[in-house]
């Protein structure tokens, strides 16, 4: 079911400017960061090279770096200050009890129909 949030793991696994690799879902791999004393959760396949190592960048002012290529998103809103239209998914997380929980996106990423 779209639109909910589902139980990711404890906020201590989350360890701070060190990427988590986690599975949402299905078809969601994500990716947790801890900046800033916040929790974020992007998606964790590269919107330009298509390789699901996000969770292997590195954090700089608010912005994480692709380990493959160095392009850069923002942590919070996915956006990609040099390229227009390249935007990394983003999710919504919450904190109840010291647990992790993130939204599932509301739309699947690639939507084949045969």
């Amino acid at each position: 079911m779209k639109n909910e949030f589902v139980k990711v793991c404890k906020v201590s696994e989350v360890y701070s400017r060190k990427g988590r690799r986690f599975q949402l879902d299905d078809e969601n791999e994500i990716a947790l960061f801890k900046a800033d004393g916040n929790i974020y959760a992007i998606d964790n396949i590269c919107p330009h090279n298509h390789t699901a190592q996000m969770y292997d960048g590195y954090i700089e002012n608010m912005y994480i770096a692709c380990p493959v290529h160095g392009f850069q998103f923002h942590l919070e809103t996915g956006e990609q200050p040099t390229k227009e239209g390249c935007r990394l998914r983003t999710f919504e997380v919450k904190i109840e009890n010291e647990i992790v929980y993130v939204k599932k996106p509301s739309e699947k990423r690639f939507d084949f129909k045969f």
